[in-house]
């Protein structure tokens, strides 16, 4: 499938900008204001961002944004089908099945979108703004960690119970500003692709702002006790080590890095309480964990993720050939079907997927994805040496929100769309002219 992606004048797309920025800022603040600012407005504060998605195409529709391509219209075409089939012949309440449309229709078109509109610039700009985010979100979680779960700052969506999750040794798995540990995980994930970035290249970053923010990145990981941020963030790592290994002057930069980073955690180690405790706390979970699973770290948390990824495709041989389920798979769509939070369709992405959609719609869809995530991971890595950096390091952040990122939850869905939107926009970057990327 081929992608446009045109080199445009910058002030052209300001107000398009300030839309995305807007979108990216309630993809962080978005629990906050459900727990701490407007509790009573929890539940429709769970599509504050779709406003701002509708503004986004409409914007990029009445200035002429070339962002359609094929990914976009078999997308909706899937969609929209499905959407028909749930209100004919499936569970027929409209509103569910828009919530469950609105993923593909609204949400996923702004990677585009964002590709077209953001410079290389201002993708370095979110990046910095993350750096200083990840300062100021881990003294939250920190407080959220070593307080107990009735405090104001451990307070649940709506004003009611706690935001906290089950972690180990009578400690919670603290949320941040999200709603709930998973928007926290991936947080931290798209700041450790920029802190590997401001390490390993030559653009600006200042030394102050990215000491300190590493410094924090190394903190909060054991504090979140969660196992799936601590691999995702290795794996943007193995990205950032693929990429920069391309002379040899960047492989002693990167062992620098390296150094850098493990002393960092030896003097966190040995002087930081905090840091010690944490660490103490995740291992403990860890070794828990593997008591249960049988297997040790690789085996617990890699060996779960295949099992993920393979299980729904060779279940979605067991769904019809159409379903009728849209949105019945998202938990917005089971409270309003049956009142309750519940797994009506499917735990994993694709089980969700298959299971709203059936074979042919929902395996379009899984194709779909899979084909998008491969592509740009491909077309960055073909990049030369010295541009393929940043887009490669984002894909390995972005690649897997898109592969099997749970789309149907919300804090998910807005990382996916950033984060693949900030590698189309990179990708762009070594272009002089208008062209063809085929992605």
């Amino acid at each position: 499938m081929d992608i446009t992606i045109e080199q445009v004048v910058e002030p052209r797309y300001n107000f398009l900008k300030i839309a995305i920025w807007l979108y990216f800022l309630l993809w962080i603040f978005e629990g906050a204001l459900r727990k701490w600012v407007l509790p009573g407005l929890a539940t429709p504060l769970l599509i504050v961002r779709d406003p701002v998605a509708i503004f986004i195409i409409g914007r990029a529709l009445y200035q002429n944004v070339k962002f359609m391509n094929p990914y976009i219209v078999f997308g909706s075409i899937f969609t929209l089908f499905g959407l028909v089939i749930t209100l004919t012949f499936g569970h027929e309440n409209l509103f569910v099945g828009i919530y469950g449309a609105r993923i593909m229709l609204l949400h996923f078109p702004l990677i585009f979108i964002i590709g077209q509109a953001f410079t290389k610039e201002d993708v370095l700009k979110m990046g910095r703004f993350l750096l200083v985010m990840n300062i100021l979100m881990t003294a939250i979680v920190y407080f959220q960690f070593i307080s107990p779960q009735t405090a104001f700052i451990n307070i649940g969506v709506g004003g009611e119970g706690s935001a906290g999750f089950s972690g180990a040794m009578g400690y919670s798995r603290p949320p941040g500003t999200f709603s709930f540990i998973s928007g926290l995980s991936i947080f931290y994930t798209a700041v450790s692709v920029f802190v590997f970035y401001f390490w390993l290249s030559k653009d600006y970053c200042s030394k102050i702002l990215l000491y300190t923010s590493t410094i924090a990145l190394v903190i909060a990981l054991p504090l979140t006790i969660s196992r799936g941020a601590v691999v995702a963030v290795a794996i943007v790592g193995l990205f950032a080590i693929i990429a920069s290994v391309t002379t040899g002057k960047m492989l002693v930069k990167l062992i620098i890095s390296g150094i850098v980073f493990y002393l960092v955690i030896i003097v966190l180690q040995k002087y930081s309480t905090i840091f010690s405790l944490g660490t103490e706390v995740f291992m403990d979970r860890v070794d828990t964990v593997n008591k249960v699973t049988g297997g040790g770290l690789t085996d617990s948390i890699f060996l779960r993720a295949i099992n993920e990824f393979t299980g729904p495709i060779l279940e979605l041989f067991d769904q019809p050939l159409f379903a009728g389920n849209l949105g019945m798979g998202t938990n917005a769509g089971a409270q309003m079907l049956t009142g309750k939070i519940a797994f009506l369709v499917g735990e994993t992405e694709f089980s969700r997927i298959g299971g709203e959609q059936g074979i042919i719609f929902g395996g379009g869809l899984i194709a779909l994805r899979i084909v998008l995530a491969i592509n740009i991971a491909v077309q960055s890595l073909k990049l030369p040496k010295e541009e393929k950096l940043l887009p490669f390091i984002l894909c390995g952040a972005a690649c897997i929100a898109i592969f099997q990122g749970q789309w149907a939850q919300p804090s998910i869905l807005g990382y996916a769309v950033i984060m693949a939107g900030l590698v189309m926009a990179s990708l762009k970057k070594a272009e002089t002219s208008p062209q063809k990327n085929s992605l």
